[in-house]
Parts: C-alpha cells; sequence; structure tokens
C-alpha cells in the first residue's frame, strides 16, 4: 500500500476526525458515554458527566464569542 502524500493524508486525516465529532456531537451524552466506553476505562457515569461538562463549557464559550462580536 503506498502511502499518501502529506497534504492528502492530512486532508483525509481532517475528514475522519469531523465526521467522527459529527457523529459525536448528534448523540446524546449517555449514548456518547456508551460509544466512548473502553472496559477497564472510566465507568460510562464518569464519561456522561465529562461530555455533559465540555458541552456546557463549549456552548458558554460559543455564547460569550458571540456576545463579544
Amino acid at each position: 500500500m503506498a502511502l499518501k502524500p502529506w497534504p492528502d493524508a492530512r486532508d483525509a486525516a481532517a475528514r475522519a476526525w469531523r465526521a467522527g465529532r459529527i457523529a459525536r456531537d448528534s448523540m446524546s451524552p449517555r449514548e456518547a458515554a456508551l460509544a466512548a466506553y473502553s472496559p477497564g476505562g472510566l465507568p460510562v457515569e464518569q464519561i456522561e458527566a465529562l461530555i455533559i461538562q465540555h458541552r456546557a463549557e463549549a456552548r458558554a464559550a460559543r455564547d460569550a464569542q458571540r456576545a463579544a462580536a
């Protein structure tokens, strides 16, 4: 298998990253936590709490940015 040139590989990685974020963001916090769960890792409840916290922080940052504009 031939390696892709750097710009093509970077663009493919960016598309995959974006698709993953879109999929994750379309899920409820519980669904996203279940999808992120890995045996031996954080409990689903803790992952869910982190997702809720991160989403709240992102909303607050977005709202602050909009208010400043």
